[in-house]
C-alpha cells in the first residue's frame, strides 16, 4: 500500500471504524435485531432497567416529551460517535445550517444566508445577529471559527476527517500528514460573516455542513485547542454542555436518564414543549414493556413483538413516508405509525483471507434477499443487492432494481442451492469433506434466524457453517484483528452521498491489524486487496473522489464508478448486501411529533405538541 493510502486510511478510520468499539456508532452496526437504521448497538439482554419512578423529574407543571434511549459516553458534539449521543446533541446545539426533521432538505439555522462562489469552493455565511449561547455569550463569527477548529484540531474530535477529508476544507499538514493547528480555511470576515474555502468543489458540501459534528459552541468554552484556556474544564463540558440550540442541558446520568429544558433566549421559534426526558434502557424487551406501561410517548417495537398485520397505512406522501396506525398493542392501545426507507444498508461481511472465494459465492447463491426481508425482518426491510441505498442509486430505485435483476450473478429473488453445491464441488469439497467457516454475530433472534437458515442451506452445498455470538465490543476486536470469518452488519449514512457507504468497499479501508505494517483498525475487516476486482474497486473510488462537482460530467463519472465498484464487489463477494432497513416510529396519540425523513429521528423536537390531559402522569 502506498504511503498516501495508509495516511488517508488512518485519517478516515479515526472518524469511523476505529471508534466502533465504543459501542453504537452512527455508521457501522452489528446487524442486531432491534437496532434502528443509523444506530449501533446490540439486541442482547442487559442488567439495565428503568427506574421505579415512572414520572421524570421536572415538575407536574412542565410539558415533557418522554422517550427511551440507550447509554451514551459524551455530550461533546465533536466527540460523539453514538446515535444515542447525537440525538441529545441535536436538541442542545445548532449549526450554521441543519436538517431539523431528518429530511434531505437543508435549512438555515445560525446562518441567515449562505452564498456559494461560481466555482463551488467558497461558502460565505451571513450569521444572524443577537444569537446567544446557553451561557449568555453572543455567537459571532469567531465562535464559528473556534467550533470548526475544535472539529479539525482537538484531540477530542472523532470527526476531523469529515471536515478535512470528506468536505475537504483547505488546510495545511505536517510531514506526517497531520493537520497543522490554525491552518483551517475558515475565516471570520467580520463579526457576522464567515468564509469557508474548500480545496475542490463538492456537490454535497452544504449537506455535510448540516451534520451534527459541525454545530457551534461558545467561543473558548474549553481549552482543547491552541490559544484558549477554556471557560470550563473539558470533563465538565462533555457531561454538562453549553450549547446554542432550542433546549439547554438539565441532567444526565449515563446509565439511567437524561433531560433537557427549553432555552428561554433561543433565537428561533420558541419550543412548544418545556422539556425532553430520556429513560435509559438497553434491552429491547425491557424498552417495550416500559412503553406498554405508557411511561413514554414514542418508542421502538422489537421484531419479537412486531406484527406486520397490525400496520394500517392511511397515506403515503410525496417523499415516500407511510403514515398510519399500528395496533392494537398488548395494552390495547392503537398508536400512530410512521415509516420511510432510510439511508442504511444491511450486509454479510467476509474476511477474504479466512473464507475462500467459492464459499463466499456459495453464500450469495443460497441467500434469498426477498425471503430475508419478509421473514427474518417481517417486512421492515426492503430487499437489496447493492451497498448503495436504492434512493441514491444512479437513476433511482427503479434503475437499481433493473441493474440488479439483469446483472446480479447469483440469482435474483431466488435461492440457488444447486449452483452453490456445484461451485463447492468444483473447489474439491463434498458431503464427506465439507468446507468449514464461522459466522459470529451479537446475540438476538433475527441474527440467529438468518444464521440458522444459512447454515441449513449451506449444508446442502458441502459447507459446515459454525454459528457463534459475542458482545459487540468483543466481536469488533476480533474483526479488526482478522479473527472474524464472517458476520452480519449494517451501515447508516449521515448525508446523502453514496461515497459515505461505499467507503466500506475501498480496499485500503479493509485491511486488518494482523497484516504487516497495519496499525489502525479497518473500517470493516474484509482484507479485500490484491485481486483484480479489488483493484477496479479502488480505481472506481478514486474516480468518485476526483469528480465531486455538481455538473453533468461529474455526475455521470460518479454514476459509472458506482456501478463499477458494486460489480467489482459482486465478483469477489467481500460484502453481500441483502437489504435496506426502514426508519419507523410508534407514538401514542396524545403526542403530535413532526414527520422525519430518510435520516430518521435525528431531528429536533422543538415543535412537538402534547395533549397533557391525555398523557399519563
Amino acid at each position: 500500500m502506498a504511503d498516501s493510502d495508509e495516511l488517508q486510511r488512518r485519517q478516515f478510520l479515526k472518524a469511523t471504524g476505529g471508534l466502533a468499539a465504543a459501542g453504537a456508532l452512527a455508521g457501522c452496526t452489528d446487524g442486531g435485531e432491534e437496532t434502528p437504521p443509523g444506530e449501533l448497538g446490540t439486541d442482547t439482554d442487559t442488567d439495565t432497567e428503568a427506574t421505579g419512578d415512572d414520572t421524570p423529574a421536572g415538575g407536574d407543571d412542565q410539558t415533557t416529551l418522554r422517550l427511551i434511549n440507550e447509554s451514551a459516553n459524551t455530550l461533546d458534539p465533536i466527540a460523539t460517535v453514538l446515535t444515542t449521543e447525537a440525538v441529545k446533541v441535536s436538541q442542545m446545539f445548532d449549526g450554521l445550517v441543519g436538517k431539523p426533521h431528518g429530511t434531505a432538505d437543508v435549512t438555515n439555522a445560525i446562518a441567515e444566508s449562505v452564498d456559494v462562489s461560481d466555482d463551488g469552493t467558497v461558502y460565505t455565511f451571513s450569521l444572524r445577529e443577537n444569537v446567544v449561547a446557553h451561557n449568555g455569550d453572543e455567537v459571532t463569527a469567531d465562535a464559528v471559527v473556534y467550533s470548526w477548529e475544535r472539529l479539525a484540531g482537538s484531540s477530542n474530535s472523532t470527526s476531523d476527517y469529515v471536515l478535512l477529508g470528506d468536505l475537504g476544507v483547505e488546510h495545511e499538514t505536517d510531514d506526517e500528514g497531520n493537520y497543522v493547528p490554525g491552518s483551517l480555511a475558515v475565516e471570520a470576515v467580520d463579526d457576522y460573516t464567515v468564509e469557508v474555502t474548500l480545496s475542490s468543489p463538492y456537490y454535497a458540501g452544504i449537506d455535510i455542513m448540516a451534520d451534527s459534528s459541525f454545530v457551534i459552541v461558545p467561543e473558548g468554552i474549553v481549552g482543547d485547542i491552541d490559544g484558549y484556556d477554556g471557560q470550563m474544564a473539558y470533563d465538565e463540558f462533555t457531561s454538562e454542555p453549553v450549547g446554542t440550540g432550542p433546549f439547554e442541558f438539565e441532567n444526565w446520568s449515563p446509565d439511567n436518564e437524561a433531560s433537557v429544558v427549553a432555552f428561554d433566549d433561543y433565537y428561533g421559534e420558541e419550543p412548544s414543549i418545556d422539556r425532553i426526558h430520556w429513560q435509559v434502557i438497553a434491552d429491547p424487551n425491557a424498552q417495550f414493556n416500559y412503553a406498554m406501561n405508557r411511561n413514554v410517548d414514542a418508542f421502538p417495537i422489537p421484531n419479537a413483538q412486531y406484527d406486520p398485520e397490525k400496520v394500517s397505512v392511511e397515506e403515503t406522501d410525496d417523499i415516500g413516508r407511510q403514515i398510519g396506525t399500528y395496533g392494537p398493542l398488548q395494552n390495547d392501545e392503537t398508536v400512530d405509525y410512521l415509516r420511510i426507507a432510510g439511508l442504511s444498508t444491511s450486509f454479510m461481511l467476509f474476511n477474504t483471507n479466512n473464507v475462500i472465494e467459492p464459499a463466499r459465492k456459495a453464500v450469495a447463491y443460497v441467500m434469498n434477499h426477498e425471503e430475508l426481508a419478509a421473514d427474518a425482518y417481517k417486512g421492515r426491510q426492503t430487499p437489496g443487492y447493492h451497498m448503495t441505498p436504492r434512493s441514491l442509486w444512479p437513476g433511482g430505485p427503479e434503475a437499481a432494481e433493473e441493474h440488479a435483476r439483469e446483472n446480479y450473478p447469483y440469482g435474483y429473488n431466488e435461492s440457488d442451492i444447486e449452483s452453490a453445491r456445484a461451485l463447492m464441488e468444483d473447489a474439491g469439497y463434498s458431503q464427506d469433506d465439507p468446507y468449514e467457516f464461522e459466522i459470529i454475530n451479537t446475540p438476538g433472534s433475527t441474527n440467529s434466524q438468518i444464521a440458522g437458515n444459512l447454515r441449513d442451506q449451506l449444508s446442502a452445498a458441502h459447507i459446515d457453517l459454525t454459528i457463534n455470538t459475542a458482545e459487540f465490543s468483543t466481536l469488533l476486536d476480533r474483526e479488526f484483528a482478522g479473527n472474524r470469518d464472517s458476520g452480519l452488519g449494517s451501515w447508516g449514512m449521515a448525508w446523502a452521498d453514496p461515497m459515505n457507504v461505499l467507503a466500506l468497499l475501498y480496499p485500503p479501508n479493509t485491511r486488518t491489524t494482523n497484516n504487516e505494517g497495519v496499525d489502525a483498525p479497518p473500517l470493516v475487516g474484509l482484507n479485500w486487496v490484491e485481486t483484480d476486482a479489488s483493484q477496479r474497486a479502488r480505481e472506481a473510488w478514486q474516480t468518485m473522489q476526483n469528480n465531486k462537482r455538481d455538473t453533468e460530467e461529474d455526475r455521470q463519472a460518479r454514476a459509472d464508478a458506482i456501478r463499477k465498484l458494486e460489480e467489482a464487489n459482486w465478483e469477489d463477494c467481500a460484502l453481500i448486501n441483502y437489504g435496506y432497513p426502514a426508519n419507523e416510529r410508534f407514538s401514542y396519540d396524545w403526542v403530535d411529533m413532526p414527520l422525519f425523513g430518510q435520516l430518521g429521528a435525528l431531528g429536533k423536537y422543538s415543535d412537538v405538541e402534547i395533549d397533557t390531559e391525555a398523557q399519563p402522569n
